[in-house]
């Protein structure tokens, strides 16, 4: 429905309750009558529309409760008749200026849903008699029921159109031809748009273990970037059978990632990201309110991450599968992806969020010295090995390594701790003391430099950021002494 046909069905919606108003006052013969709803909310009477003959007669569009007669009356189930200046007195019928002329007044109440959220009034001269308009009053308000139930299925319709229109629009966003980490990321913003009091996170493998990788730039209160998965979770589940699952949570549980989780209220629904039958990612889909996961809104989540998938899979042979799809041949994440989270959690810094995030860059201290004594083909899986050392999550702090250059790793950390960045330094230079065993065999005692930078509201994008760690490892790099520098 377009915009033009909105207001139309509007304006006619309002225009028969207008005629139904002056058709009441014209039969029953009072010389005044009115509509007003109750809006409970606002603890206002709102003015819909009166009909009367009479020159000293003027309403405001809204009243407060308090200051209205029909305050009394508003939570009224039926018909009451008022005699002014017996039941009711003359200075509080403020519409009259001059003078008041009503003597009689019939309050007719609106009954929508088992509540009063209506109320029409007649007032007259005369005496009201209530069983002889009786029927005309039954008709008005059965009028009333039926125009009302049409304009509100009318504007439902819409939405609902409405709804499946914007839909049609994010799925024809979900380009094939994009690149595999555009495809996801454009998903999961459209995702987002759905959860209006939450948000949507994609947990990918690498590192050998299941981080969240990618949180959106409107989601509210997500898990942290670099948590990671653990078994008796939403996502585990929903990974292991392969489905998408729905829950929602009581007192905390089930926990939606891991058990390092602050708070689990409403609702989660997960959904896997399978690509050629295998599970390459699951999206977590949360909101606090439960009532947000219709049917159709379920629909919709799972879709999307069902087009998007056989969009990535359109250009992934199935032979290449043996790897995972968003790491590097190291286990560490593509420079594309880690780049698009950290121009996401750039705009979340820029939108009033408070977490802690920093980007650090990772070398080796002797690179020459590895080159020399290893074969390239060792070099891979030691490659692989230091990845899987320097993963933050490893040692209970939120974080993912990323793939820079040969030997250079990006590692992006979140976290509430301001020392975050040295405490996993400490503790993974802790456990390389005993020295790191290899996949090819053996042992060896790497030293790791790190220089780093933290995100601020203040930071242009990814590119400046990784300026300032480039420019941070230079220094560090350069320093026998130093093992950490900020930029």
């Amino acid at each position: 429905m377009s915009l033009d046909r909105q207001e139309k069905a509007l304006r006619e919606y309002k225009q028969i309750l207008q005629d139904l108003v002056h058709l009441l006052r014209t039969s029953t013969k009072v010389q005044l009558s009115y509509l007003c709803w109750v809006n409970r909310a606002r603890q206002q009477f709102v003015w819909e529309t009166n009909s009367t003959g009479l020159p000293n007669v003027m309403f405001q569009d809204r009243v407060a409760f308090e200051n209205h007669f029909l305050n009394e009356f508003k939570d009224t189930d039926e018909i009451i008749q008022l005699v002014v200046g017996e039941d009711i007195e003359k200075a509080k019928l403020i519409h009259y200026f001059d003078f008041v002329q009503a003597k009689n007044i019939l309050i007719v109440p609106f009954i929508n849903k088992g509540e009063t959220v209506a109320l029409t009034v007649l007032e007259s001269e005369q005496e009201i008699d209530q069983e002889a308009i009786q029927d005309r009053i039954m008709a008005y308000n059965n009028a009333l029921v039926n125009v009302l139930d049409t304009y509100l299925e009318v504007v439902d319709l819409h939405e609902q159109q409405q709804e499946w229109e914007d839909y049609e629009e994010s799925l024809n966003k979900l380009d094939y031809r994009g690149h595999k980490v555009e495809i996801f990321a454009t998903m999961m913003e459209e995702m987002q748009k759905n959860l209006p009091n939450g948000g949507a996170v994609l947990l990918a493998p690498g590192m050998e273990s299941w981080n969240v990788i990618l949180r959106t730039q409107n989601s509210k209160n997500p898990p942290k970037l670099g948590l990671q998965l653990e078994e008796k979770s939403v996502a585990y589940e929903a990974l292991e059978k392969g489905e998408p699952i729905f829950t929602m949570h009581f007192n905390n549980n089930p926990r939606r990632i891991t058990s390092a989780e602050k708070r689990t209220e409403g609702a989660t629904f997960a959904i896997p990201v399978m690509i050629h039958d295998r599970r390459q990612g699951v999206v977590i889909c949360y909101d606090n309110d439960p009532l947000t996961f219709k049917e159709s809104t379920k629909h919709k989540l799972s879709n999307m991450v069902r087009i998007a998938a056989l969009s990535v899979q359109s250009s992934v042979k199935k032979s290449g599968m043996v790897q995972e799809i968003l790491t590097q041949s190291f286990g560490a994440f593509t420079p594309e992806l880690w780049e698009i989270a950290l121009n996401n959690e750039l705009a979340k810094l820029k939108k009033g969020s408070p977490e802690n995030t920093w980007l650090g860059l990772v070398a080796p201290d002797d690179v020459s010295a590895l080159r020399t004594k290893f074969r390239l083909e060792d070099l891979q899986k030691i490659q692989t090995d230091f990845v899987t050392n320097l993963n933050p999550s490893k040692y209970g702090i939120p974080g993912f390594v990323g793939y820079n250059s040969d030997y250079v790793y990006a590692v992006l950390i979140q976290s509430d701790d301001e020392e975050a960045v040295s405490f996993w330094m400490e503790k993974m230079k802790s456990k390389l003391e005993a020295g790191l065993n290899l996949s090819i065999g053996g042992t060896m005692r790497p030293q790791f430099k790190v220089g780093y930078t933290k995100l601020t509201d203040q930071s242009v994008n990814a590119y400046q950021v990784m300026e300032k760690a480039k420019k941070a490892l230079a220094k560090v790099m350069n320093d026998k002494e130093a093992e950490l520098v900020e930029a």
